[in-house]
């Protein structure tokens, strides 16, 4: 199993910095999405919501055998819908399984076996288990290709495509798939295939990262997204496809549609994309253009090389992040859910949480992700708007519930901050309205629960400096319960 970092690429601008280095403080403060308006500092139109369905969410995962239980637990306080996770292709068949790419030896693919990992160990079949038995959706990429099976002639675990053969790669992906149906029984419609990762990342472009692929041209691109293509409607028509998980190039993406039929290949595009300031509207942009193509939209991997996750700010940064890609109607699928050994240095400061050799110690930013999972996620995006230097985004549930995600970038506390709720019908009724109100960093914990009435809610809270706060707004039905 190759180091993880070679799982992970980003733009060539951004330069990992060491492992244990501070913090820094912000230079300048996050900038809302939308400015408010009318003396209202976070005002919400439930009536105007930014897309018809939720958006989907989720991490890049990791799993190690010895360590079931925490992961188990940890999977389940996150709570994510979608769990992005590499297929180390020179692991589980680390030969050719018999040099017949109709027939599958099934000996040779070592999906049961464990993969030994410092000191530890992975088995793919306990990791897929374990997902399906969350009701997880699996997306799966294969970041490198076995030796044997690269067109480069390269040797180990890390080798770079395009493979010298399509059949023996169609054959990998068909027998991955067929496992995970017949053997596992994780249901067709939980999987995603993504089958490749940064292409378009350069041999040499980041000193941190092995490329992906070497010496190839856009035919063999499509080659591989036409072999999964068929992969996948030989074992499941109900397995999607995504890609191209581009980093660098995402001209390779309208190629792809414009030149190729690629909306007829792919049921969604994915991308990504590493920041080092505090802007964000670049990265949104992007995914926006890519949306246009009519497909559903993920950013797979995303981080900030100044922030990683580290502390408070780096728990901020991701509070925002997700207030910008959310209700963009952006996927994000948060990289990565851990730190783990063999993780780059830099990188392995994107984790939530430490590896074992810290004793799994959480960050702020775990309970970020665990508090936007749960009470904003599973809600349709709706339109907000916030003053200055707050930032907002808001959703309602299937029972009308109003969840507000609301975060201080400043450096003061904004006392008798102004909420107004527009366009949420019942939720002002003859009992009037309920408030709960969560403090995300740095243990999402409840601090207070306020009933309210008026025909449009409104309310205030003191907002702390550097704080993220959920509030759920929600119609009381019994006037039992003011």
């Amino acid at each position: 199993m190759p180091t993880p970092h070679s799982l992970l690429g980003q733009e060539a601008a951004s330069t990992p910095g060491p492992a244990n280095s501070p913090t820094p403080a912000p230079a300048t403060e996050f900038v809302s999405p939308v400015a408010s308006r009318g003396g209202v500092d976070i005002g919400v139109d439930v009536s105007r919501p930014m897309g018809e369905d939720a958006v989907p969410y989720g991490v890049n995962g990791w799993w190690t055998d010895e360590d079931a239980e925490l992961w188990r637990t940890r999977y389940a306080e996150l709570d994510p819908q979608i769990v992005r996770l590499p297929l180390m292709h020179g692991a589980l068949e680390p030969a050719n399984d018999d040099n017949d790419s109709s027939h599958v030896r099934w000996a040779g693919f070592h999906f049961d076996r464990p993969i030994p990992w410092f000191g530890r160990s992975v088995t793919y079949r306990q990791w897929f288990g374990t997902l399906r038995d969350l009701d997880m959706t699996l997306m799966i990429y294969v970041p490198h290709l076995a030796g044997w099976l690269s067109a480069n002639d390269d040797h180990g675990l890390s080798s770079t495509y395009p493979p010298r053969s399509l059949a023996e790669y169609g054959e990998f992906l068909a027998a991955t798939l067929t496992y995970l149906v017949d053997v596992v029984h994780y249901p067709p419609d939980r999987i995603i295939l993504e089958p490749i990762n940064e292409p378009d990342l350069g041999c040499g472009q980041d000193g941190a990262v092995p490329c992906f692929w070497e010496d190839w041209r856009m035919e063999d691109l499509v080659a591989v997204i036409q072999t999964a293509r068929d992969a996948i409607d030989t074992v499941d028509p109900d397995i999607r496809l995504v890609g191209l998980s581009t980093c660098c190039d995402h001209g390779l993406v309208e190629e792809l549609m414009r030149h190729y039929d690629g909306a007829a290949l792919l049921d969604g595009i994915t991308y990504h994309r590493y920041e080092r300031s505090v802007e964000l509207e670049a990265t949104v942009g992007l995914g926006r253009r890519l949306a246009d193509w009519g497909l559903p939209v993920y950013i797979g991997e995303y981080g900030n090389t100044r922030y990683w996750s580290n502390g408070q700010e780096g728990a901020l940064w991701h509070a925002v992040a997700l207030a910008y890609f959310w209700p963009a109607g952006i996927a994000p699928i948060q990289f990565s859910m851990s730190e783990l050994p063999g993780m780059h240095e830099g990188y392995n400061q994107l984790g939530l949480f430490s590896d074992w050799g810290d004793g799994w110690t959480l960050k702020p930013a775990y309970y970020v992700y665990a508090a936007f999972f749960r009470d904003l996620a599973i809600t349709t995006p709706v339109s907000v708007s916030a003053s200055m230097p707050l930032v907002a985004a808001a959703g309602r549930g299937d029972d009308g519930t109003v969840a507000l995600w609301v975060i201080n970038t400043g450096q003061e506390d904004r006392s008798d901050v102004v909420f107004r709720v527009m366009g949420g019908r019942g939720l002002a009724g003859k009992n009037g309205f309920r408030v709960t109100v969560y403090d995300i960093i740095p243990g999402d914990s409840a601090t207070g629960t306020f009933v309210g009435s008026g025909r449009v809610p409104t309310f205030t809270w003191n907002v702390s400096a550097r704080t993220v706060h959920v509030f759920v707004v929600e119609a009381i039905s019994d006037s039992r319960e003011r």
